[in-house]
């Protein structure tokens, strides 16, 4: 079986890649790239879960591949739940000028008010049978001054992992996977699609 990974972010689809290679070693993972896809879904929904599952069910009806998709945003608690869904457009620049600028918007906010969430929905598509399968992960942390590590991308510099004690750029591919969002969707929306289609 083929599965498409729904994503032109590099990071991504490394780390979609290592997950599923574990999951469903037998399948077949294909890029966008590697199915001819060459066109961004448009992210224009005000929730995760409307743009994890637009971005699943376009790609997959377009390459007739089952497909998987996700939809993260940065919620932090002091700014009212910004940038939220819109983390990636939040500000203009680089992922740097993002963190910089989140950081000047936070300055005279103590560090342990600072606290912060990744919030994410998987969401994968069969396009043979219309069917969508879906999943919602959270991971918590606090947003610390000092960006530090060279493992992730995003706002993941500054964002520090309560359970694990370090930043998200600091974790190594496998403490990442043990904890992201991204690596437990997935395997969440995989096994609920195995589970139906055994």
């Amino acid at each position: 079986m083929k599965i498409l990974i729904g994503t032109n972010n590099k990071n991504k689809l490394a780390q979609f890649k290592r997950t599923l290679e574990k999951l469903v070693p037998d399948w077949e993972i294909v890029s966008l790239a590697e199915a001819g896809v060459d066109f961004d879904v448009e992210e224009d929904g005000d929730t995760l879960l409307h743009n994890a599952q637009k971005k699943a069910r376009e790609y997959a009806e377009s390459s007739g591949l089952f497909t998987i998709a996700d939809d993260t945003g940065l919620f932090v608690d002091a700014l009212g739940g910004e940038p939220g869904i819109h983390a990636k457009r939040w500000a203009q620049g680089s992922s740097h000028d993002r963190c910089l600028r989140l950081l000047e918007r936070l300055k005279d906010v103590p560090e342990k008010e600072r606290t912060v969430q990744y919030r994410a929905v998987m969401a994968a598509y069969d396009p043979e049978k219309e069917k969508s399968y879906v999943a919602e992960t959270v991971v918590d942390g606090l947003i610390v001054d000092e960006p530090k590590g060279e493992n992730g991308f995003g706002y993941d510099p500054i964002f520090f992992v309560n359970q694990l004690g370090k930043r998200f750029a600091e974790l190594s591919k496998d403490e990442i996977d043990s904890i992201s969002h991204r690596t437990i969707g997935a395997k969440k929306v995989i096994e609920d699609y195995l589970n139906e289609n055994e």
